[in-house]
């Protein structure tokens, strides 16, 4: 999730279906689970074969995954820097 986001820092999105991938997640920064329950926070962009997508880093030293089969995914709404995000005792 570096540089945009970082350890600690709370991410807030809605889903409106525990399974699928919506329109308005291609193209933007999305939570998103994998069919064997992987989770990322990746941009996420259609795939080339039909259901499949691709998922992008925000850190250039990480390649893309291709062809990635996808349960749900759902775009930040929100985004607290862990400083903000602090539990106070």
């Amino acid at each position: 999730m570096e540089p945009v986001y970082s350890a600690g820092d709370l991410l807030f999105y809605t889903r409106h279906s525990h399974e699928g991938v919506p329109a308005e997640a291609l193209g933007r920064r999305c939570v998103c689970e994998d069919l064997r329950g992987d989770g990322w926070v990746k941009l996420i962009r259609e795939g080339r074969s039909p259901g499949t997508f691709d998922l992008h880093s925000f850190n250039n030293a990480t390649p893309p995954m291709y062809g990635v089969l996808l349960k749900w995914a759902a775009p930040v709404r929100l985004h607290w820097p862990a400083e903000l995000a602090e539990r106070t005792k």
